[in-house]
């Protein structure tokens, strides 16, 4: 394969990038989409996203007309069990109907529709009459034929007002609903979309058969098993591409919805085992045989999981092996740098090709997880990719004839000297084994470094993108119901200011204890001592808890003397009794007490805090200040924690050159012990 022929290849494959997505889409709302002045001809096609009415547990009959029933707004595309929280009767698994008015330009008499992950299965009416079936919608398990996905669905209209009807049911799926959404427009424009991506993808099948036949060609007349893994490597992908694609060779299989389902994720799933045989077939020094091992079991357990099991079960996979497949690709990239840095045949290009393969399964792997919506490129990423390899392993079996002839004729050069030769060889591998294993310390240190530089970075944004999160969205919902509902009641205005005034200390102390801890991680946790009186620091640090007290009922006794002094950092004492406080309300149940008292011993102020909760099983106790383990448990209502505030209050204590101490026993409650230098009056 020639440079001249990559990059037309290459050229082909960026060009077919473009026009993946319909017209920029018009929002629904109230479950209406105003079209009167677009225009199909010129604009094209147009995605039906925004507000669809929702009928939850409710098959509606296009044909009765009058009160339907009990119905809110979801949004589309998205799964109907993001709903859960504002409506906790919504469940994963169950039956829905949605509704959507469609307000259309003059001169329309006829539409197709094209239908992405309608999970698990649908039916469709404009104006009361079905137009299509992807499976059969039931009321339960029994009833319900689960299908996804079908490439087009035409149906005609006579009015410029259209009421599209969509029943929906899933009683297998992860996904509920209206996942991936629905693309509107004439048929003649959506049928010739159509020929476009069927153009796209019989020539990437046939690249990738080609490919692989080629390469398994090979492998028949030189047994390199990297040639056989490469070949199973392109048959797998162009599978993948008729299956995301739903070529008509796929329909005319007449295959039910399972079986698809389990094809789908077992065509994804091989990639990993495949992946890390050809590497490790070409890098086996680089490649460790342990990790090899691990990714070999673990991609063998997902493949049999979906074998013997349930969509309802193995679908949850998927978002799990995402995860195993970008540390397998982490693996891969570590083990292409370390040959790159070794001086290895062709290591830059691995690089680059696996760089390319990893930004486009990181980019489906978040469309299919909604963290983003872009178009799916991994048939693309993977058709440069196998490209590139294509090139290196044609360049490297040329490469490798060139140094054969060359190693016979240095043999014939030096047969009356091989003894001197030898030696001088022997000489320069053991220089060279000396700079490996000092380059491999070098870069096993950096490593160790990096891991827990990633480790402390991970941790943080898991934190801020779940703890932190989680209590802004309540606050914003709650400002979201009192804006939008303007004559709630007095009574259930109250209760969503609560929420917010919780909502919003949960966030300040997080947010207080992230900075404390992230000062800690880079060592800039440094106390100013002063003197002060306990007793002022605990009736300020009960005052900000207030709320959370009055909401469980609970009772608080004070036993601390007046006279009581200590030195300390005032401001890092004070986040230290405020978390231990909001730890004693968040696991102590409705009505219980807790018990603040403080004595003086041996030049040092002993403050106890104790609560009549759930306490702490001894198993855990010894971990709670260790740096390297992460234990958060929710309270007795469900009050989330991220895992820091005992251990930011242990390093401050510390760092005040105190202690701290924990007697617990499990459903008697928990008694925290802080000692601190005593000052005086």
């Amino acid at each position: 394969m020639r440079i001249p022929t990559l990059t037309y290849l290459f050229a082909f494959a960026l060009v077919t990038l473009s026009n993946l997505h319909a017209q920029e889409s018009l929002e629904a709302v109230k479950g209406v989409i105003d079209l009167r002045g677009y225009n199909f001809k010129t604009e094209g096609a147009v995605e039906l996203a925004g507000e669809y009415e929702f009928y939850w547990n409710q098959i509606l009959n296009p044909a009765i007309e009058g009160d339907t029933g009990e119905m809110t707004y979801v949004k589309v595309p998205g799964s109907w069990f993001r709903l859960r929280n504002e409506y906790p009767e919504i469940e994963r698994y169950g039956f829905a109907t949605y509704r959507l008015l469609l307000l259309l330009p003059e001169k329309v008499d006829e539409l197709t529709f094209k239908i992405e992950d309608v999970f698990s299965a649908s039916g469709y009416f404009l104006n009361g009459k079905a137009i299509d079936y992807l499976g059969f919608p039931g009321v339960n398990k029994y009833q319900t034929v689960i299908k996804y996905n079908r490439p087009l669905v035409t149906g005609t209209v006579n009015s410029q007002e259209v009421e599209l009807l969509i029943r929906v049911s899933n009683f297998d799926h992860r996904f509920s609903g209206i996942v991936g959404g629905i693309t509107m427009g004439l048929p003649d424009q959506m049928q010739k979309a159509r020929e476009k991506d069927l153009f796209r993808g019989h020539f990437l099948i046939g690249a990738f058969l080609i490919i692989g036949i080629y390469f398994l060609g090979l492998y028949l007349i030189r047994s390199e098993h990297y040639r056989l893994y490469f070949s199973l490597i392109c048959m797998l992908m162009a599978l993948r591409v008729v299956m995301i694609l739903e070529l008509p060779v796929i329909n005319e299989m007449n295959l039910n919805g399972l079986t698809m389902a389990r094809l789908d994720y077992l065509n994804i799933y091989f990639f990993a085992p495949f992946f890390t045989l050809m590497i490790r077939s070409i890098f086996p020094i680089e490649f460790s045989k342990l990790i090899f091992r691990i990714i070999i079991w673990i991609s063998a357990v997902f493949i049999a999981v979906v074998v013997v099991s349930p969509v309802s079960l193995f679908s949850y996979t998927l978002p799990w092996f995402f995860g195993f497949f970008i540390l397998v690709s982490l693996v891969f990239l570590y083990v292409v740098l370390l040959a790159w840095s070794r001086g290895r045949s062709h290591a830059t290009a691995f690089t680059i090709g696996l760089l390319i393969l990893f930004a486009g399964a990181l980019n489906d792997m978040l469309n299919e997880i909604d963290a983003i919506d872009t178009a799916y490129i991994i048939q693309y990423a993977m058709f440069i990719y196998l490209l590139i390899y294509a090139y290196i392993f044609a360049d490297k079996s040329n490469h490798i004839q060139k140094k054969a002839e060359k190693l016979a004729t240095e043999v014939s050069q030096v047969r009356n000297n091989l003894e001197d030769l030898v030696e001088e060889r022997t000489t320069e591998l053991q220089t060279m084994s000396k700079q490996l294993e000092r380059q491999k310390k070098k870069l096993e240190s950096t490593n160790r470094d990096l891991v827990e530089a990633m480790n402390a970075r991970n941790r943080l944004f898991a934190i801020i993108g779940h703890d932190v999160k989680a209590p802004i969205g309540y606050t914003r919902q709650a400002l979201e119901m009192i804006l939008e509902n303007p004559d709630v009641s007095d009574e259930e205005r109250d209760e969503l200011l609560k929420m917010i005034a919780s909502s919003s200390e949960v966030t300040y102390n997080l947010l207080d204890n992230l900075l404390v801890w992230g000062r800690s991680q880079t060592g800039k946790l440094k106390a100013t001592v002063v003197k002060f009186k306990l007793k002022s620091l605990i009736d300020e640090s009960l005052e900000l808890v207030n709320i959370g007290l009055k909401d469980k009922h609970l009772k608080v006794e004070v036993y601390v003397s007046e006279e009581h002094f200590i030195e300390a950092d005032r401001d890092q004492l004070y986040i230290v009794i405020r978390n231990l406080l909001s730890n004693a309300i968040k696991f102590t149940p409705e009505n219980g007490r807790i018990y603040i008292s403080s004595k003086k011993q041996k030049g040092e102020v002993i403050l106890s805090i104790r609560d009549t909760g759930i306490g702490i099983p001894e198993a855990i106790q010894s971990k709670l200040f260790d740096a390297k383990s992460h234990i958060s448990y929710n309270g007795t209502q469900g009050e989330k924690g991220s895992g820091l505030g005992l251990k930011i209050c242990h390093e401050i204590i510390q760092s005040n050159n105190g202690w701290m101490k924990i007697e617990s026993e499990t459903g008697k409650g928990t008694t925290l012990l802080i000692g601190i230098k005593a000052g005086r009056k």
